[in-house]
């Protein structure tokens, strides 16, 4: 099942510059297990003392995205984020351990001679159903996108060397962003789970006479790997996946994971408050350099006028049923 993350793009901020408390000198810096933090501050900036904030704190500044206050950080003491809280310009600050969601999708190996030779694109097309269903054989004939167009797959990253995806690679906007800090190296967004290769297939598969054929098999796609070999996508990956997209101006992104164990947030926890507002913020900084965020809009058949319920989260541990509601 591709997994989708929310976009929550409606909600005014409003910020304010507030005073610098430092943490108290008495403070006890407990050694425990090293996790890694999402820094969200007051304002759409990042101080430039803020190296010295989270050391103080207890922890390590791994990166910052000044243009939307937002900072990673790691630390192994237990009371960083009630110390990095005594600072008035943060706003909040969470763990990401508890925030990785898994794919669960189960891939089939279709040998070809199995197939009946397609009625129209490349050899195995004729398994496409879902591209008959969106009429892209009809939308073929007017345009098969443009080589100007580049889409950002925001996934477990792509197989560069897949034959049908090799001539639409773009490697000077791919980039890893599994730590939270952009690492173009080919190698460490080569895909080594299997999901982003099969969305970036469905994208830009090209018209090659192998394979299948995408939905726009002319344009360029450049992998931006947010999920890990083990399918899990975390928040930090999530921030620095939108704001590469933003930076490199893409014209497209597509998302079709969530970006934390509950399939819907609630606004009033603290901690889920903080990962939802950082991800927004990148993703609203994102569509304000021009990219347009594309994302898949969930398997579960929810008709949002209804009563629901969710039963399938936290879906890193056990799951509990719970209403959906606006609360």
């Amino acid at each position: 099942m591709h997994r989708l993350i929310r976009l929550i793009v409606a909600l005014g901020v409003a910020f304010g510059i507030l005073g610098f408390r430092p943490a108290p000198a008495t403070t006890s810096f407990q050694a425990g297990t090293m996790q890694t933090y999402v820094v969200l501050y007051k304002q759409q900036a990042v101080p430039s003392d803020a190296g010295s904030v989270i050391s103080s704190a207890g922890g390590t500044l791994v990166y910052s995205y000044d243009k939307i206050g937002v900072a990673i950080a790691r630390s192994d003491n237990a009371a960083f984020r009630s110390n990095l809280l005594l600072n008035k310009e943060i706003e909040n600050a969470a763990s990401t351990a508890n925030f990785g969601v898994q794919l669960s999708e189960d891939f089939e190996v279709v040998d070809a001679a199995d197939l009946a030779q397609a009625v129209w694109g490349d050899p195995l097309s004729g398994n496409q159903w879902d591209m008959v269903q969106i009429h892209v054989p009809e939308a073929h004939e007017i345009t098969m996108g443009s080589p100007s167009v580049v889409v950002g797959d925001i996934d477990t990253g792509l197989d560069y060397t897949h034959p049908d995806l090799a001539a639409n690679v773009d490697f000077a906007n791919s980039v890893s962003c599994v730590s939270g800090i952009p690492d173009t190296n080919p190698a460490a967004w080569m895909d080594d789970n299997g999901h982003g290769t099969h969305t970036a297939g469905t994208i830009a598969a090209a018209a090659n006479g192998i394979g299948i054929v995408g939905v726009a098999p002319n344009v360029k796609i450049a992998g931006i790997k947010a999920g890990n070999a083990d399918g899990y996508f975390f928040p930090e990956a999530v921030i620095c996946s939108f704001i590469w997209a933003g930076d490199h101006h893409l014209d497209v992104t597509n998302n079709s994971y969530y970006a934390d164990p509950w399939l819907f947030n609630c606004r009033n926890d603290a901690e889920q408050h903080a990962i939802w507002k950082a991800e927004q913020r990148a993703i609203r900084y994102a569509m304000q350099q021009g990219v347009t965020v594309v994302a898949a809009a969930g398997n579960e058949n929810i008709d949002l006028s209804k009563t629901n319920t969710d039963s399938s989260s936290p879906d890193d541990s056990t799951p509990v049923t719970r209403e959906v509601t606006n609360a």
